[in-house]
């Protein structure tokens, strides 16, 4: 069954991936962690959006009946993500760092020495096929994060997007595989962010669920 964790993460691997006329597509490697931070703070969003509702949003993306089950489970990795990150100042700490020095850990574990991961960081082709089941990941535990933890979502929302973009800073996101366009952004309240993935929730829904679309048409708590 195609979910709405599997719509929200393909979506977002698609305009990342790179074609190949002879060969399979790729995304490369920086764009990936950009990727991942994209899909673990739609994620985050969508939980906080129905952190109220949870069972409900749990039906596009869980098996029937096992909806608080796998909330709890998603809950559960948001708690060991923050408590192994500590106090976290911004989503990029909980989300694309933390993915980039997991994929480190990895490669220093299977012996890859230090400068042999500077020539992967900029060079590795990551296959659709494990991106897409990394990303699936983040947008599962962003839902858990954002639905848990409501008041931390809304203060690392706030530093970061809800005041004006310093050129350099925006500079470094760009840098680092964010796809945040090619002009300074204006600030995004979460109440927009919140509208714009409850359209594509909705029109998810419609698609895919049309017997459920009532319960979607209902305003999440502001």
């Amino acid at each position: 069954m195609h979910s709405l964790i599997d719509e929200v993460a393909g979506s977002i691997m698609s305009g990342a991936l790179k074609k190949r006329i002879f060969s399979a597509p790729y995304i490369p490697f920086q764009r990936y962690l950009g990727c991942y931070q994209e899909a673990f703070e739609a994620g985050v969003v969508l939980g906080y959006a129905f952190r109220d509702r949870l069972t409900t949003l749990a039906k596009l993306f869980s098996q029937p009946g096992r909806e608080e089950e796998l909330v709890r489970a998603m809950q559960e990795l948001a708690q060991r993500k923050l408590t192994g990150i500590g106090k976290a100042e911004n989503f990029l700490e909980l989300a694309m760092f933390a993915e980039e020095h997991r994929v480190e850990a990895n490669w220093l574990g299977s012996g890859i020495d230090e400068a042999q991961i500077e020539f992967l960081k900029k060079h590795l082709k990551m296959l659709p096929q494990q991106a897409f089941k990394n990303l699936h990941g983040a947008v599962s535990v962003g839902i858990g994060f954002g639905s848990a933890f409501a008041e931390l979502t809304e203060r690392l929302w706030k530093a970061v997007y809800e005041r004006p973009i310093d050129r350099n800073e925006w500079q470094k996101w760009r840098n680092a595989g964010l796809d945040i366009g090619d002009e300074l952004p204006e600030p995004l309240p979460l109440a927009k962010r919140q509208e714009q993935l409850l359209s594509l929730v909705e029109l998810f829904v419609s698609k895919a669920r049309p017997e459920l679309l009532p319960q979607f048409r209902m305003p999440p708590r502001e």
